[in-house]
């Protein structure tokens, strides 16, 4: 289990760094987050909220909320370490969690656990969410296995929360300015639903335009309301992921790439980050005031698979 924390702790530490270029690169500053330069000038900015939009790399107990949703992670061994199952896709705590450690801010709680404080910024995350809607994913083919919470629906609650904390478009601005919005990482559901229907991969290639224009749209919106500080977060390596492995698995040694990850997924993983960073620098060239970061979990992924053995 301390292993498994380790490998948390890593990964966050690797994207923070990713982060940090990628910060720097956008405001000319050289402390992530903390720092952010606007309007030619530095200003210190310390975090008091964190808002989070995405899918099961995310969710920390939406979906479980959702009726009928009867997803696993409501159960053991889903949450064994951190002391009980809290709907996270994990035996303990997610990337988000650890964001909130690292910014010294209570964990944020999922937009459904109705009751729960939300001074520090909500969770819209779910568990299976994908970045296109039902509607327009069926005109592929392609149906929804968990819940029908699009990246879109997302931003509906996230506008909805804001109207209950805020009196006026000003103090949503306000408190905003001292908020981080992460939004993703959202998209590899869009691919891999398509995939595991029967679509082809060429099929999948496709949908990352329309993928990509909605992540960027939804930033633009977020930034619109309020947002200055917003991580986008590209898709991890999906070619790795053990269920693909498992559905996907051959005894074609061409298929697999120097870490057995599947080369296709990856791939496509990579198209889909490539298109996203090419989004997101016209869109931090429409907000220069803005702090927008891509968060680079693909990079992240692989380097610990690359020193897995080093790190037990």
């Amino acid at each position: 289990m301390k292993m498994k924390k380790l490998f948390i702790l890593l990964f966050l530490l690797y994207s923070l760094i990713c982060i940090q270029c990628s910060v720097t690169t956008a405001t000319g500053s050289s402390e992530a987050f903390h720092t952010i330069k606007r309007a030619g000038k530095l200003s210190t900015t310390r975090f008091e909220a964190i808002y989070q939009f995405g899918d099961s790399l995310s969710d920390t107990g939406n979906l479980i909320r959702i009726p009928g949703s009867h997803d696993p992670s409501a159960n053991l061994p889903y949450g064994q370490t951190f002391g009980s199952p809290t709907g996270r896709s994990s035996d303990g705590l997610l990337m988000v969690d650890y964001f909130a450690k690292y910014f010294h801010l209570p964990l944020v709680n999922p937009f459904l656990a109705n009751g729960s404080n939300f001074n520090h910024g909500a969770n819209f995350a779910v568990a299976g969410g994908t970045a296109l809607d039902a509607t327009t994913l069926a005109t592929r083919n392609i149906t929804l296995r968990l819940a029908n919470v699009s990246l879109v629906s997302q931003l509906s609650w996230f506008k909805s929360h804001l109207h209950n904390i805020c009196c006026n478009p000003a103090e949503c601005k306000e408190k905003l300015r001292k908020s981080l919005v992460l939004v993703g990482e959202i998209g590899a559901n869009d691919y891999n639903y398509a995939l595991s229907q029967g679509r082809t991969m060429k099929e999948a290639y496709k949908l990352v335009p329309e993928v990509v224009n909605t992540i960027i749209d939804v930033v633009r919106e977020v930034i619109k309301i309020g947002a200055v500080n917003v991580v986008v977060p590209g898709n991890v390596a999906i070619g790795c992921v053990t269920s693909l492995l498992y559905r996907y698995g051959s005894n074609d040694s061409l298929k697999y790439d120097d870490l057995h990850c599947l080369k296709e997924h990856n791939t496509l993983s990579r198209f889909h980050n490539h298109h996203l960073i090419q989004a997101i620098k016209i869109l931090k060239r429409e907000n220069p005031s803005v702090a927008i970061a891509y968060g680079d979990y693909y990079s992240a992924t692989t380097w610990l698979l690359r020193h897995a053995s080093s790190l037990g």
